[in-house]
């Protein structure tokens, strides 16, 4: 009870603020002083019922008797979380999922409602599995949003660009639970060394197929009981991420900008690819993230061949120039959907055009430090076009005798698109969406 109570919490916590998942998750952990084994459950609950609640509401609807839309939020989310149960985990009896939510329902509600509750779980389990979208609506467009749990917006934007089959395929994919890619720091251990303490302590793993040094976990809070993170074995990164720092192809003497440092994932991996010879700096308006780039430098060992700085990007604070800028830039984030479920209720359409003014001028200002030859990696996290290949046309029109696009490196054939980006997919590549070009100075 006390798990299914802490999850109803974060999730009441999330439909009345519409903050981050993860922030109020970790809030509420902290404050119940959960044990581990509670918060995986916890985090299981919480990110399964986000990924579904579109699906579990409508067939919840189906089965109430009267205005659905007009139930307490309170009611409609313990359902949603007894649903989530029900459906996606195999290893709970149905009767005792029903028998811990009627009791949740009654102390968090009313007598009535917990009745109620009884009522529609055990007709759900006999009716459950004859509610299918595809039978009771007409439009494809609406049966994918139903069936996937994505804001009708979204799916029908991304129809529009990639067809009805592969939107499929990629809500599928972003509807996945989350592996978790493990970067090892080749400067600390060795990747046999480092497989080796985790076959030890039982840890499952998959090697990666693009790099040598990182590896696929589920369950990442075993890696951190056994203190790699904390003495600095490992990071968390994403392989997007890997490839994204990897395109820099870094050289003696090279004198680099990460503009967007924190919370550090590439800069910390720009450190580990790097000679000791080059002029690392890192940039972020943030001060308390920039700290976090810091924490995560000592950690892995790197206490010099780089600077940390406080500042705007879009106002650089620099009179200098350098040969190679990286500007992972803000965005909506949707590439990362299969790890932040939430991302796609607290997005707008609103929010893919105020994202992509503010990262055009981030590349303006930035472009600006650049000499004749210099490059710029243009990168962000989703995948939504207004936001990668409509930003760096724009550049372009308003630069065409000043910059050009690369081909990126031939080593990174798989994810090229065009001849021009590079674009990852979690349904095609195993990995979070991810867009990056590179953009030389050539006047």
């Amino acid at each position: 009870m006390n798990a299914r109570e802490s999850a109803f919490n974060i999730l009441m916590t999330f439909e009345r603020t519409g903050q981050r998942l993860e922030i109020i998750t970790d809030r509420e952990l902290l404050r119940s002083k959960t044990g581990e084994k509670e918060k995986k459950f916890i985090y299981n609950l919480t990110s399964g019922v986000v990924r579904n609640v579109y699906l579990f509401d409508w067939k919840i609807s189906m089965l109430f008797k009267g205005q659905y839309k007009k139930a307490l939020i309170k009611f409609k989310v313990i359902l949603r979380l007894a649903l989530y149960e029900i459906d996606c985990l195999d290893h709970i009896p149905p009767h005792a999922t029903i028998h811990e939510y009627v009791n949740l329902t009654k102390k968090k509600i009313n007598l009535k409602s917990g009745g109620i509750v009884n009522g529609i779980l055990r007709n759900y389990l006999r009716e459950g599995n004859k509610l299918l979208p595809e039978k009771n609506f007409k439009f494809n467009e609406t049966i994918i949003s139903i069936k996937y749990s994505f804001p009708e917006w979204i799916i029908k934007r991304w129809i529009s660009f990639w067809g009805e089959e592969e939107t499929k395929r990629l809500c599928s994919a972003f509807n996945d639970r989350p592996k978790f890619d493990i970067r090892i720091n080749l400067k600390k251990i060795s990747n046999d060394d480092f497989c080796h303490i985790l076959n030890k302590h039982g840890i499952s793993f998959e090697r990666s197929e693009y790099f040598p040094n990182v590896l696929k976990v589920t369950d990442i809070q075993k890696i951190h009981t056994l203190g790699l993170f904390k003495d600095g074995f490992c990071s968390v990164q994403d392989e997007s991420g890997q490839l994204i720092s990897d395109l820099l192809e870094i050289n003696d003497g090279d004198c680099i900008l990460d503009a967007c440092a924190a919370p550090g994932g590439k800069f910390t991996a720009i450190l580990e690819q790097s000679l000791s010879n080059i002029d690392l700096i890192g940039l972020d308006i943030d001060f308390k993230r920039l700290m976090k780039v810091r924490e995560n430098c000592l950690r892995l060992g790197y206490e010099q061949c780089y600077r940390l700085i406080q500042g705007d990007a879009g106002r650089a604070p620099f009179k200098r120039e350098f040969n190679k800028i990286l500007l992972d830039t803000p965005c909506t984030g949707f590439g990362t959907i299969q790890k932040h479920p939430d991302i796609r209720w607290r997005r707008t359409l609103d929010d893919v055009f105020r994202f992509q003014k503010y990262q055009l001028k981030l590349l303006e200002q930035l472009s600006e430090l650049l000499p004749v030859s210099g490059q710029i990696i243009y990168s962000t996290c989703t995948i939504d076009p207004a936001e990668n290949e409509e930003v760096t046309n724009l550049f372009l029109e308003k630069n065409n005798r000043k910059f050009k696009i690369c081909a990126p490196p031939v080593k990174f054939a798989k994810f090229i698109i065009n001849d021009k980006y590079i674009k990852t997919f979690p349904h095609k590549h195993n990995m979070d969406g991810s867009f990056a070009v590179i953009l030389k100075r050539i006047s």
